[in-house]
């Protein structure tokens, strides 16, 4: 009788904590597109660069980098953020940076 009861509080338990998680887990902001987060990117000294967007969306730093002596173009990109965090690389030498952009992750 007393494992029935064990088994009762356990199944009860249960189901109590499965019904506060699904009524915990609201519906999320949906993420707007990159060219509508009001995303910023910044060069910093011709080397690296930097982005951040206003709204909530997954983005992620893309830049063009030149390489010398042989002129050949490569991408480097940042780490994935979300919303505000900022996402930086840079180039494997200095002055090497052509282009720097945000994009949707």
């Amino acid at each position: 009788m007393r494992s029935v009861k064990r088994l009762a509080a356990s199944a009860a338990l249960a189901t109590a904590t499965a019904a506060a998680v699904l009524a915990g887990s609201g519906t999320a902001q949906a993420d707007v597109p990159v060219w509508q987060a009001n995303c910023h990117v910044y060069n910093i000294f011709n080397t690296g660069g930097m982005a951040n967007c206003e709204l909530p969306t997954w983005h992620q730093v893309k830049l063009t980098c030149v390489a010398w002596p042989v002129p050949f173009t490569y991408w480097k990109f940042g780490p994935i953020q979300y919303g505000q965090n900022q996402s930086w690389a840079a180039c494997d030498s200095f002055n090497a940076l052509t282009r720097v952009e945000v994009i949707q992750a």
